[in-house]
């Protein structure tokens, strides 16, 4: 039997939708880690994401960018499905889940955050959470009194505060999936720690993703808008210490991925 080497992976959005929504997908993972914790602390944490979601969401029209996208990701598997030697399990289940998806975020009746940031609660919160030490207990006395609740009790709130927002968080979670396995794959070496190349003008890319094995002593910055795109590998060797360009080639897993 063998496994796939673990790899570290880097990331760069090519517009700014798919920056939101990667910004998203990193604050709703961070929540969910945290979501089951039972000390007050953990209960912090959740809350604190969650009123990031909700600022990055009020700059946005989610709703149908993600039905925009998602239609067009059925297509494309529907395209699929007629494939002789394509999982048509996989692309059935796939197709499924993006169907339902598109219905529920149809049958939204206005933008999922302003339901939750109208909570008095929620709202307070907000209001404060700019300002440093500002949820403090003397600061905002409801919250500390909510934070005192037992943890399954606690649970059950933020739960009902994120039901609003988990057609989107799934929505999301599909269309970056679907983004990031419609790839051009290759091997690539950067020359002294440097790497340039074009896109395809046929191909609508959306984001390149650069792998490492975990243990190279290098990390990755990338750049790229719609004609080009560059690579480059810096060595810290400590993290006190300003990063430097390395002089090493080096060889790494290259990712273009489109819609």
């Amino acid at each position: 039997m063998s496994f796939a080497k673990k790899r570290v992976t880097y990331e760069q959005p090519l517009n700014d939708r798919i920056k939101n929504m990667l910004r998203l997908e990193y604050l709703f993972g961070g929540l969910n880690y945290h979501i089951k914790g039972p000390s007050a602390w953990d209960s912090r944490t959740v809350v604190d994401y969650i009123v990031k979601v909700l600022d990055v969401m009020e700059r946005l029209d989610l709703r149908e960018d993600l039905i925009q996208d998602l239609e067009h990701h059925l297509l494309g598997l529907e395209r699929w499905r007629r494939i002789p030697n394509a999982d048509a399990e996989r692309v059935n289940q796939l197709i499924l889940q993006a169907q339902h998806l598109l219905d529920r975020l149809r049958a939204l009746s206005g933008p999922p955050n302003q339901l939750i940031s109208q909570l008095p609660l929620i709202n307070l919160i907000k209001q404060r959470s700019n300002i440093a030490g500002g949820l403090c207990r003397f600061d905002v006395p409801a919250y500390h009194f909510w934070l005192q609740k037992n943890p399954k009790q606690r649970l059950h709130d933020i739960n009902e505060w994120l039901a609003p927002l988990e057609s989107i968080r799934e929505a999301i979670e599909l269309d970056l999936y679907m983004i990031r396995n419609s790839a051009k794959t290759s091997q690539e070496t950067a020359m002294t720690g440097y790497f340039q190349a074009a896109f395809d003008n046929q191909a609508n890319y959306q984001l390149v993703r650069v792998s490492l094995p975990p243990e190279h002593s290098c990390f990755v910055e990338i750049s790229g808008g719609k004609q080009r795109f560059t690579i480059r590998f810096f060595e810290q060797p400590d993290v006190n210490e300003k990063p430097i360009p390395t002089e090493q080639d080096v060889n790494f897993d290259l990712c273009c991925c489109m819609m």
